[in-house]
């Protein structure tokens, strides 16, 4: 099959992918692509190969003839043998470089097995980072340029679908940073293959960056489909979130490659419902490439609807059920079993599970921006509510808890309430029966104080309560009359958050009790830093408050809803 034919099969199954590709595949942008690819490269190779330990003399000491007719000069090198260098094969070590030896030539004796090693793990960093930012900047900065001009509400006119016409994007508007990427292809593979490395290593290595790309790029487009802007800022945001995948992805083929000792410890070694996955490389990649296929469905789903409704909620309220439902059975499959089981390595599991915790917090506080209605809807909701209320009170025994379960149009606070419960229900268990018994084993940083249990479940009370309250003040932050009213609502949200830390300094330097301050972080998302050092009172006072402000708002959300519901009845009534 000829160019022509492949070009001509493209654009009969994606338009929108072969106005991308005529448009960015000109020569210019493909020499420019094809000569960064190899500088890159070339540059890479060449910092390496500085690093190779050369034998330099130290020593020169030059002897001329006598011989009036035929000087001669004799030199006689003195090569240091005091050079140290990870590069160097070695009898010694003094635990991160090595003392050189010669060879019979006067040269150093190199570890090219290192060498290698070392070009290899470097590639593998700039490839993946590379290739999944270069994509993540190119989309941003193109839909929100597309955005400005207004080619995207045009495109919505078009008979394709919303998959179609983004796939098309995704694939498209980076060709040039997949060129780049691909281009790195032959000289990585290459380098793996010398160290012995196998074909499916690799391969499930490939597939693991190729489903991280999908995902991050798919969530750009959802970005800027919610209103997101700068490109620089938001691929500098998501550098912190894919380094942790790519971190354990990359970590994973060096140790295998290198076979390192720590691939080997089942101390270390985490299941999943008791599935080995951290047990090898293949098994966490196939675990990483379904976690983040079911991840991209999930923003596919959420694209898909902002796509064709951009006033809509980025997610419903059904589909947060069972997206809430995914996430706490895949942070489940960690936690759960600790009820079960004792783990050898108690700092492993301590890490583990905090990270899982500060995760699962974040994915309920970004849900609560992901539900949010807009006002126009909050107010035609509390107009139809207030309509149908004074038929009788059916619809406040039944009509209104379903509308409040189910309608994107209501408030979310109940639909978060019923996230959080989802969430409550693996964390109560592990806090209180597996890390209680993790706990019985160490003797450091208060994880073994009494009570640490009843402290732990009341901690993931305090963390639940705190993301009803800032759910309420954002429902609130919608009759701010501001403009760039999600940009007020984040804003006040995350000074809401951050200000108790603000206050506690500022108590600190009025020399107040120790014991104030650590109950002033436990209004904050800090509050696990200071949760051992405060009694289980102090802890469960701090609790009763946070229901307390949480009520308190909730009446005033409620007061505001009644406002507006009666406003706009009025403002119809005097219109007929």
């Amino acid at each position: 099959m000829n160019l022509g034919k492949i070009v001509d099969r493209v654009g009969d199954t994606n338009p929108q992918l072969f106005r991308e590709l005529k448009e960015r595949l000109t020569l210019r942008n493909l020499g420019i692509a094809i000569v960064a690819s190899l500088l890159v490269q070339v540059l890479t190779f060449l910092y390496f190969s500085g690093q190779i330990p050369v034998a330099v003399p130290d020593v020169v000491s030059i002897e001329r003839s006598n011989s009036i007719d035929r000087p001669t000069a004799e030199r006689r090198f003195k090569v240091n043998e005091n050079t140290y260098s990870k590069y160097c094969s070695f009898s010694s070590n003094d635990g991160y470089t090595a003392l050189c030896q010669l060879d019979g030539n006067g040269n150093f004796k190199v570890n090219w097995q290192i060498w290698r090693s070392d070009i290899f793990n470097s590639l593998s960093w700039i490839l993946s980072f590379g290739l999944i930012l270069g994509a993540v900047y190119t989309l941003v900065a193109d839909l929100v340029r597309e955005e400005k001009r207004g080619t995207l509400n045009f495109i919505r006119l078009s008979p394709q679908s919303a998959p179609t016409i983004f796939i098309g994007k995704v694939l498209g508007i980076p060709i040039l940073v997949y060129l780049a990427a691909a281009l790195m292809l032959p000289l990585h593979l290459g380098f793996g293959l010398s160290l012995s490395a196998s074909p499916a290593l690799l391969v499930s290595w490939y597939l693991t960056i190729c489903a991280t790309w999908w995902l991050f790029a798919s969530t750009a487009v959802l970005y800027v489909l919610l209103g997101g802007v700068q490109a620089i800022v938001t691929t500098i945001a998501m550098a912190f979130p894919l380094g942790v995948p790519l971190l354990v992805t990359n970590a994973y083929l060096g140790g295998t490659i290198n076979h390192e000792s720590w691939l080997g410890k089942s101390s270390d070694r985490i299941s999943w419902f008791g599935l080995p996955i951290t047990s090898s490389a293949v098994w966490i990649y196939i675990f990483s490439t379904c976690s983040f296929a079911i991840a991209s469905y999930w923003v596919w789903q959420a694209l898909e609807r902002r796509y064709l409704n951009p006033t809509a909620t980025a997610i419903g309220k059904r589909q947060s059920y069972f997206i809430n439902l995914c996430l706490q059975l895949w942070v489940g499959g960690f936690t759960l079993p600790l009820i079960f089981a004792q783990p050898a390595n108690y700092l492993t599991t301590r890490q583990l599970i905090s990270g899982l915790a500060i995760g699962d917090f974040m994915a309920l506080l970004l849900s609560i921006f992901m539900l949010l209605p807009s006002k126009q809807a909050l107010q035609d909701w509390s107009r139809h509510r207030r309509e149908h209320t004074n038929r009788g009170r059916k619809f406040w025994q039944r009509d209104l808890v379903r509308d409040l379960i189910s309608n994107d149009k209501s408030p979310a606070l109940l639909t978060i309430a019923i996230n959080i419960g989802m969430a409550m229900a693996v964390w109560l268990p592990a806090a209180v029966f597996g890390l209680t018994k993790v706990s019985n084993s160490m003797s450091f940083n208060g994880w073994s104080a009494p009570g640490y249990g009843l402290k732990l479940a009341t901690g993931v009370c305090l963390a639940a309560t705190l993301i009803l309250i800032y759910a309420t003040i954002a429902h609130l932050g919608l009759f701010l009359k501001v403009k760039k009213q999600h940009v007020w609502i984040v804003g006040i949200v995350g000074i809401v958050a951050i200000s108790p830390l603000g206050i506690a300094y500022v108590l600190s330097m009025a020399r107040v009790p120790s014991d104030l301050l650590e109950i002033v972080v436990l209004f904050s998302p800090f509050a696990p830093m200071t949760l051992f050092q405060v009694s289980t009172g102090a802890i469960l006072a701090t609790l009763v408050a946070q229901i307390a402000v949480f009520a308190t708002l909730a009446r005033q959300l409620q007061r505001k809803l009644q406002i507006s519901g009666r406003s706009q009845s009025q403002e119809l009534l005097a219109r007929s």
